[in-house]
């Protein structure tokens, strides 16, 4: 008492009480730093302290989530941020790109972050997952199951899993390899068992094990290694830290515009052995729409003129891949698939591609920043790969948003025999010296114009003007030694001015990929080697790839140097469907005309629109299968019946012979079922099978699309022209949507253009019988053509003359400038005979 009572002169006793105070205050925060680690390690939540020394435990939580972040992404902040690779399941023609490693800071939660099921199933399925470098077993046991001690659980499951081409086997738990996939099978509950015991000479989690191959379990895994000729070294790069979901989810896209990504279907096979992205797809499928469009502007309208020479199909790969789209950005959401006018329309909003997607890894698309992007390629994959990469870029070429360069020889490598003339985007060079040049000019110019407008970078540039193309670049070469430093300087430069590199061969600055013939990365180097090892590279084959690039020539206007004949109508119809060596011919039988005195069926099938079952009490909303639907349609377009192996070969054409049979079989049991629930009535057939041939009930099922072709059999049965005008009138109330719009068979898009173009012929003709007695009439008729076919420029001209002749020569000019905004959507503009048309109506009013 008495010190405390002493005056404290030297300020001893205020210094020992600070002392004191911050002793303890230190005591605390160690002992809360030490509690959240230990927690950390074990996977579970710190008991919270008491209130007052709460703030200290807080502050010693965030320490520990710091360190563990900045030890985490050690490996990851050297790769400049501008070439990171990065992974996402969006389709180039829609997406929004990620900009991060797929396996660095991204979430990708196993099966102890899962969210539980509402309901436990009866054999949980095992998870799948492929190796990145700096995983161990025990790290991935922790996260599954919460105890590391349980990582011989997954080496029991995965030792017997494949591995893909060029990958070792997963034969001891301390050697993993990137690349390497491994199976973790799934528990019914979190913990159904408690961990182990751990022994008190257990190796901490994470710690490589100074045992060497030997299989004994009872210490956990090494860390990962790389598959190097050079020998194995176990890596000291640390493990991942997985960080917890964000708070806010990243955007949906809207329902109205679906993307055209899945994660189940995140490339396209082919029956030729190519592989190709969604993104390529999407292209291929915008080309084939917008070269129907350019044959449809083109197309003649007048009497027995249709030309005999119309191509009637894309090359088979190309048709595949548009199917492809369909189904999974559309069918596959229950979205409605968008007409060829849409697809071009949306084509407006696209902005240039400023990455390239190369493959696939762990069923995720692994995409690259085009801009700065120095990537070789090397082995017996690297030109099947080269030529999905530059394919997919010229397939994003249209309306100058990106160009590929590529000297003559390696073009001829990379195609050799296509026809490489007049495809947008494409810039062959005489050699290599030719196209570096063309680059550091590029580079020059858009130097002066960032500086001239003050704009930060070529994205804001484009905004500020538009009429300027500033398209992403892409450079395609086999570099030698005395050219590879100009590349180098390109490449650098070309991180600020959207311009890249794919070199046919080792990149001595960049990443370089070693493929195997089935274009596997076996060995990466460079920034990007962690986020490629082990990944599927998209490729092509010579003929798809030449194939495609035939459908990107003519998506742009480009006449088209292989024909193939239109098939002639059937006898008795007015048109028939597309038959093809995927479809054999049905019997020619005659549809007759409906008359108005015809007993009204019980079912109405539509097929003009989606397509639809109707009853007399309404729509038929419920029970049909997607499969049915479009057995329906296509039952429809064979009035006389067709045979098992038909259906199967025009619907189920990639599917096994008895999984197609039992895909028909389902299909035409659901038909029946729906429809003797709809009617009450339990012995029709519905779809009867007599003679071996299956066909629609006539006495039961009327079509809407019958009564449309009837009528233009009608009509070219006439012989007078009061009798064609009788016959072609109700046309235009009878074809009321394009048929089958939500279904994406090649059968049904090519029957859809046959019943397009023979309406339009129809409507054209009617109007040249009214136009002399009764032009208003004509008028209104070919307007209601134009409704149906936007982009026939020859409809246009003949309401232009209409109008004229009626005395209305602004009506003229109005329907000139809507024919020329509409061919815009083209990237065209009308042809020299319509634009002599509009002069000589205004010398001639």
């Amino acid at each position: 008492m008495a010190t405390l009572l002493r005056p404290d002169t030297g300020n001893w006793l205020f210094l020992a009480v600070i002392r004191l105070v911050g002793w303890g205050a230190w005591a605390l925060f160690a002992g809360a730093f030490c509690s959240e680690t230990v927690s950390y390690l074990a996977g579970r939540s710190a008991p919270t302290l008491p209130r007052p020394v709460r703030p200290l435990q807080v502050l010693a939580r965030d320490l520990v989530a710091t360190a563990t972040l900045v030890f985490g992404t050690a490996t990851i902040v050297t790769v400049p941020a501008s070439a990171t690779a990065y992974a996402t399941t969006d389709t180039p023609s829609a997406d929004e790109p990620s900009t991060s490693p797929p396996h660095s800071t991204e979430w990708e939660p196993l099966l102890g972050d899962d969210t539980p099921p509402l309901s436990e199933p009866s054999e949980p399925e095992p998870r799948t997952r492929v190796i990145h470098r700096g995983d161990t077993l025990w790290n991935l046991a922790r996260r599954a199951y919460g105890s590391g001690d349980r990582y011989p659980k997954i080496f029991k499951a995965s030792h017997t899993i494949d591995q893909p081409p060029g990958i070792p086997a997963l034969t001891d738990p301390n050697e993993l390899h990137p690349g390497q996939r491994i199976r973790i099978p799934s528990v019914r509950k979190r913990a159904d068992t408690p961990p182990p015991k751990r022994g008190p000479h257990a190796d901490h989690p994470g710690q490589p094990s100074d045992h060497k191959a030997n299989h004994d379990h009872s210490h956990p895994p090494h860390v990962s290694q790389e598959p190097n000729g050079a020998g194995s070294r176990p890596s000291r790069v640390p493990s991942p830290v997985v960080a917890p979901p964000a708070d806010n989810p990243p955007a949906r896209p809207s329902p109205t515009t679906p993307r055209a990504t899945n994660q189940d279907r995140p490339g396209i096979a082919l029956p030729s052995g190519s592989y190709m992205g969604l993104g390529l797809a999407a292209a291929l499928s915008l080309a084939i729409a917008a070269t129907r469009l350019h044959r449809r502007r083109q197309l003649h309208t007048n009497t027995g003129d249709v030309p005999s020479h119309q191509p009637s199909e894309p090359p088979e790969p190309v048709a595949k891949a548009r199917k492809a789209h369909l189904d999974i950005a559309y069918t596959d959401n229950d979205s409605a698939i968008p007409s060829d006018s849409d697809l071009v329309a949306q084509d407006h909003s696209t902005p240039p591609p400023d990455h390239i997607t190369l493959g696939t890894r762990d069923r995720t698309p692994i995409n690259l920043p085009l801009a700065g992007l120095m990537l070789g390629l090397t082995g017996d994959g690297a030109l099947a790969a080269a030529r999905a990469v530059t394919t997919e870029l010229l397939g994003k070429a249209r309306r100058d948003r990106a160009e590929l360069l590529i000297p003559q020889p390696d073009a001829d490598a990379l195609f050799p025999d296509a026809a490489l003339t007049d495809i947008p985007g494409l810039t062959i060079t005489p050699s290599l010296a030719a196209a570096t040049s063309q680059l550091e000019a590029e580079i020059l110019r858009r130097a002066r114009a960032l500086e001239a407008t003050d704009q930060p970078d070529l994205n804001a540039l484009r905004a500020t003007d538009q009429t300027d193309p500033l398209p992403a670049l892409l450079l395609t070469a086999s570099v030698a030694e005395p050219t590879a430093a100009t590349v180098h300087a390109i490449t650098q430069l070309g991180a600020r001015y959207g311009i890249g590199t794919l070199i046919l061969g080792p990149a001595p600055t960049g990443t370089t990929l070693h493929l195997n013939d089935g274009t596997t990365v076996t060995q990466a180097e460079g920034p990007h080697a962690d986020a490629l090892t082990g990944a599927r590279l998209f490729h092509l084959t010579i003929d798809d790839a030449s194939a495609m690039l035939h459908t990107l020539r003519t998506a742009a206007g480009i006449a088209d140097s292989k024909l193939v004949n239109i098939p002639e109508p059937r006898p008795g119809s007015d048109l028939s469907p597309e038959v093809t060596s995927r479809t054999p011919a049905p019997s020619e039988i005659h549809v007759p005309a409906p008359t108005d005195q015809a007993q009204p069926r019980l079912i109405c099938l539509q097929v003009l629109g989606p397509v639809r079952l109707h009853t007399a009490d309404g729509p038929i909303t419920t029970g049909v299968r997607r499969s049915a639907r479009d057995l329906l349609a296509y039952l429809a377009l064979q009035p006389g019946g067709i045979t098992r192996d038909q259906a199967i070969n025009a619907l189920w054409p990639d599917h096994q012979p008895d999984t197609a049979t039992t895909q028909f079989n389902t299909a035409v049991a659901n038909i029946r079922k729906t429809l003797r629930t709809a009617t009450g009535l339990r012995e029709p057939m519905y779809v009867t099978h007599i003679a071996g041939r299956y066909r629609l009930d006539p006495d039961l099922i009327e079509v809407d699309e019958q009564r449309l072709i009837a009528t233009l059999a009608k009509a070219r049965q006439a012989t007078t022209d009061p009798e064609r005008i009788a016959a072609l009138t109700p046309v235009s109330d009878l074809y009321t949507a394009e048929f089958a719009t939500d279904l994406t068979h090649d059968w049904a898009e090519n029957h859809r253009e046959h019943l397009r173009r023979a309406v339009i012929d129809a409507l054209a003709r009617l109007a040249r019988l009214l136009q002399h007695d009764h032009p208003e009439q004509a008028l209104n008729t070919l307007e209601q053509a134009i409704t149906h076919d936007p982009y026939a420029e020859p409809l246009y001209r003949s309401v232009m003359q209409l109008q004229a002749e009626l005395g209305q020569p602004d009506a003229a000019h109005r329907t000139y400038r809507l024919l020329a905004a509409r061919l815009a959507d083209l990237d065209t503009e009308p042809d020299d005979q319509t634009h002599q048309l509009l002069a000589n109506l205004q010398r001639h009013p």
